[in-house]
């Protein structure tokens, strides 16, 4: 999203004095102009309008998750990447991370810092006046969706977590125990419906969140949850009329049109413009700053197993190679550009997963010829043979579409790490891999941190630490 006024909310965070920061410059974060406090942060219009704008800034520009952890340390974690320095990133490549690894401790504090803002903004604005209802109900909204994607992801990485929804009680949240995670995603899923009611038919544009991103999050929810026949609901509320949804906005691109700033496939992508000052991140990505070398050195290769599988195959156009060592080109930018349309943003959720969302529910529900046709539109887009669901079994169904899901998310927002262990294809994949032995079943989800176990006796760590 484009922040076209930051403000920074600097410590809303669990312990931590409540304090606020404005700039008044446009797309320049400024030595601090007032500091707000707690009793009064909520007083008035613009203050929840600044605080609002916060989220946006701290919960998703400012945290290390979605820019650093999830596009390139699950990607480690999976079989798509390795790191050039295996000194210092085999643990992460390897698998081989334990209680006191910084991942472990990171993730789980840069989540629970966003929720915790989440929810002292529920607390807060829900029962606030002066505010335009609609204006209200769509900040409200997005709030619920910050705690949903947190909550995806936190249980994604450490299986079951604390669920806390209020910023209320510091000291019971502190020492909450472990929360199942089916109660988690309960959780999520009643978030993201809340939301979506809140955002109706607001349209922001792609760069901000809207009841399209909740259906996205809530098609992926229902397909990691085994609950099919939500899947098939949710994606074909995005999936177009001609291809048996009733979404009317959104199509599936060209592959050198996927990653731009100008997808028609792009649900929710981020536009990062201006966040660390004037003029910075123009039309460009952290993922292509990270992953597009700057010198002739690769230093997040991408492994054979991706890289073989992409032979013939369009989306071969999204790797790319220095002296044969190859690495993620899906974003191409990792500077300034001149050209808007060279623009790239981030991008989150996109068209093609609810296909394959839906390719893979109605496996599950035996129409293997529904499912199928779903992998054949992204197969044909990709300019690969066609399959035959008269000739495969609902088993080879299911091992297309989690083959697509690979070629098409690869170093893609945690996908295939997630893909491999809710499938049971984890032990399967890596015990063929040279890099990743040791490799136990446990390791499939992090520790939690030796910080966070010392400091809430509650907590229990994952089995096998």
């Amino acid at each position: 999203m484009k922040i076209n006024r930051l403000h920074i909310i600097s410590a809303m965070a669990v312990m931590s004095s409540m304090i606020m920061t404005s700039c008044d410059s446009t797309l320049d974060i400024d030595t601090p102009a007032d500091k707000i406090s707690l009793d009064d942060a909520y007083d008035t219009p613009e203050s929840i309008d600044a605080i609002h704008t916060g989220l946006y800034s701290k919960n998703f520009l400012g945290n290390n998750v979605y820019y650093s952890h999830i596009p390139v340390y699950l990607s480690l974690f999976s079989d798509d990447l390795i790191h050039n320095n295996a000194g210092s990133y085999g643990v992460y490549f390897s698998n081989q991370y334990i209680e006191s690894t910084d991942i472990c401790g990171n993730f789980w504090k840069y989540e629970y810092s966003s929720i915790y803002r989440s929810n002292s903004f529920i607390d807060n604005v829900t029962g606030a006046g002066g505010l335009n209802e609609d204006t209200k109900n769509t900040y409200l909204a997005d709030a619920y969706f910050f705690r949903a994607l947190d909550y995806f992801y936190l249980t994604n990485v450490y299986g079951d977590v604390p669920l806390v929804l209020n910023s209320t009680d510091l000291d019971g949240n502190a020492t909450k125990p472990r929360t199942a995670q089916s109660q988690v995603y309960a959780q999520i899923e009643a978030d993201l419906l809340k939301a979506a009611d809140l955002f109706g038919d607001e349209d922001r544009g792609v760069t901000y969140f809207s009841a399209n991103s909740c259906y996205a999050l809530l098609t992926r929810v229902y397909v990691y949850t085994e609950q099919w026949d939500k899947a098939i609901e949710f994606a074909n509320k995005l999936i177009p009329v001609a291809d048996g949804g009733t979404g009317t906005k959104y199509q599936l691109e060209e592959i050198d049109n996927v990653y731009k700033a100008s997808s028609k496939e792009a649900i929710f992508s981020a536009n990062i413009e201006g966040w660390s000052g004037s003029g910075t991140y123009v039309g460009y990505t952290r993922e292509g700053y990270t992953f597009v070398p700057s010198k002739k050195t690769v230093t997040y290769p991408l492994t054979n197993c991706i890289v073989d599988i992409l032979q013939n195959d369009k989306r071969s156009a999204w790797i790319a190679d220095i002296n044969g060592i190859y690495y993620p080109n899906k974003y191409k930018n990792r500077a300034n550009q001149t050209d808007e349309k060279n623009y790239e943003y981030q991008n989150w959720f996109r068209l093609t997963e609810m296909y394959l969302c839906r390719a893979e529910a109605l496996a599950h529900n035996g129409d293997l010829e529904g499912a199928v046709a779903d992998v054949n539109k992204i197969r044909s887009r990709a300019g690969i043979a066609e399959l035959d669901a008269t000739l495969m079994s609902q088993e080879e169904v299911l091992s297309a579409v989690l083959d697509e899901r690979h070629k098409e998310f690869f170093c893609e927002m945690g996908h295939r790490f997630f893909d491999l262990r809710r499938t049971g294809k984890m032990a399967e994949v890596f015990n063929r891999l040279d890099w990743k032995q040791p490799w136990e079943q446990y390791h499939q989800y992090l520790p939690i941190s030796e910080t966070e176990l010392y400091a809430n006796p509650n907590l229990v760590q994952n089995e096998g630490y």
